[in-house]
């Protein structure tokens, strides 16, 4: 079998394709949203109020999960039987894992989001689920404990799941799941950022949005930091593995990580740092960087989705 992208028309290497990258950035979004809401409300002194970039991940958080497990369901050969997976468990199984995650924290995700949503349903022509949200409110802490736990299950499964994938020298790495949830956090910091200044008029120069760009630094440098443990892994294994790294100067994949990933996944958000802090708290920078950085996450999934299924070894 010849590797090279260029041949790429000889053979079709691909099992999972975009509907797979798109619903591995969904979860990775959902979790990291959750991760990032929650962790600023305990992080908070005022745990009353109920903060735009909280109410930020408790939508996105069932939202983004629901849609990408749609893009799961529909990828099945048998979309209709997706049920099966639900009642018959392998737990050695890594999908059946994260499966069974998934039925805990998809729920968990929507009560949440009642408790905290609960002043905005009326608005939305909502309020009859206000009862809900009544009866769950005495339950907050524990969801709120379990649905965290869970977020960093979903965030890390992931990259579990294609990191099972045992003949793909670039998929087959303990990094992955790292890599995925840092990912994630970035992907859900940024979602929590625009829907919370679309949505919720937060102020841009609010405590919670100042919070949201002390993360964004260190969690863009653990991103970075991971794919070079990736890709030195992938040179000191040597061989095949090392014939991965054709990934990166090959093709339209490489175009995919250094434009997509790097330049604007990483160069536009870092280079934004830089900027007055003026600008840099104007809201159609903010909706700019948020976005970029998104796109990055996006282009992150599909590159590891496909270059890493087109060296087998």
């Amino acid at each position: 079998m010849n590797n090279t992208w260029g041949d790429m028309a000889q053979y079709d290497p691909v099992t999972w394709n975009w509907v797979i990258a798109v619903y591995l950035f969904m979860a990775g979004l959902s979790a990291g949203s959750v991760l990032i809401g929650i962790g600023m409300r305990w992080y908070s002194r005022d745990k009353q109020t109920e903060s735009p970039i909280l109410k930020a991940a408790a939508l996105i958080g069932p939202v983004a999960i629901s849609l990408g497990l749609a893009c799961l369901v529909f990828d099945l050969t048998k979309p209709f039987h997706f049920w099966l997976i639900l009642v018959n468990y392998n737990f050695q199984s890594v999908m059946a894992i994260g499966v069974a995650a998934l039925l805990a924290y998809s729920p968990l995700g929507i009560a949440y989001a009642l408790i905290v949503l609960k002043d905005d349903l009326p608005k939305w022509k909502l309020g009859f689920l206000s009862g809900i949200a009544d009866l769950l409110m005495p339950f907050r802490k524990i969801i709120e404990v379990l649905l965290f736990i869970l977020a960093i299950g979903v965030g890390a499964y992931t990259g579990f799941l294609i990191s099972a994938m045992n003949a793909y020298p670039m998929l087959n790495t303990a990094v992955l799941p790292a890599l995925f949830l840092v990912s994630g956090l970035s992907a859900g910091a940024a979602a929590n950022l625009v829907v919370a200044l679309l949505m919720f008029n937060t102020d841009t120069h609010s405590p919670e949005v100042a919070k949201m760009h002390r993360i964004e630094l260190p969690v863009i440098i653990a991103e970075m930091m991971f794919l070079v443990m990736l890709f030195s892994a992938l040179y000191f294994t040597g061989g095949s593995a090392a014939t991965a790294l054709a990934s990166l100067n090959t093709g339209i994949w490489a175009s995919v990580f250094w434009i997509g990933v790097v330049g604007i996944g990483f160069a536009i958000p870092l280079l934004a740092m830089l900027l007055p802090s003026s600008a840099r708290h104007s809201k159609a920078l903010m909706l700019t960087v948020a976005c970029c950085s998104l796109t990055g996450v996006l282009a992150l999934r599909h590159f590891i989705v496909y270059a890493g299924q087109s060296y087998i070894s």
